[in-house]
C-alpha cells in the first residue's frame, strides 16, 4: 500500500481539477481538495485493496462535491477562472469551462470523469454508484448538449 504522501502527490492536482470543474471556483475546489485528503488520511488504513485506490479517491471527491452542492442549494455557477493550459486559446477554454459548468449535475459528473479525467464507464459506475448504461447515456447526452452549445461558436 502506498503511503499518504505519495498518494497526495499523485492525486492532488486531479482531485483539485475535478472539484474545480464540479464547483466552478478555486476557493471551493481548494476546500474540497483539502477535505478529500483529510478523509483519505483518516481512512487509508481501512482500504484493503490498493487496486481500488483511484476509484475510492474519485468517489470521495465526487461525493464531497455533490454534498457541497446540496448544502449550498445552488446550481452550477459559470466559471470565471479557466484552468490554465498552454495548448488552448484562453477565450475558447473559458467558454468550454462555462458550458461544462452549465451541464446538469449527473451529465457533468460523468463527462468530467470520462472525457476529462479518463475513467472508463465501469470505473465511473463504481465512483458514482450508477449503472454502466446510465454512465454511457449521461455521457452521450452531455456531449449532445455541448455540441449544440458549441455549434454557434464554430458556425455549425
Amino acid at each position: 500500500m502506498e503511503d499518504f504522501e505519495s498518494i497526495y502527490e499523485s492525486y492532488k492536482s486531479k482531485v483539485y481539477s475535478t472539484a474545480y470543474r464540479m464547483l466552478g471556483n478555486s476557493t471551493d475546489a481548494e476546500d474540497i481538495t483539502q477535505d478529500v485528503f483529510v478523509r483519505i488520511y483518516k481512512k487509508l488504513h481501512t482500504l484493503r485493496n490498493e487496486a481500488v485506490l483511484s476509484t475510492w479517491i474519485w468517489r470521495i471527491t465526487m461525493n464531497l462535491c455533490i454534498d457541497w452542492l446540496r448544502k449550498k442549494k445552488v446550481k452550477m455557477v459559470l466559471s470565471e477562472e479557466p484552468i490554465a493550459t498552454d495548448r488552448s486559446d484562453p477565450h475558447l477554454k473559458l467558454t468550454l469551462e462555462q458550458m461544462i459548468s452549465s451541464l446538469p449535475n449527473g451529465y457533468k459528473s460523468v463527462f468530467i470523469l470520462h472525457d476529462v479525467e479518463g475513467l472508463n464507464h465501469k470505473e465511473i459506475s463504481k465512483v458514482l454508484r450508477i449503472s454502466e448504461g446510465t454512465s454511457k447515456s449521461q455521457l452521450h447526452r452531455a456531449r449532445l448538449l455541448l455540441r449544440d452549445k458549441l455549434g454557434p461558436i464554430f458556425g455549425k
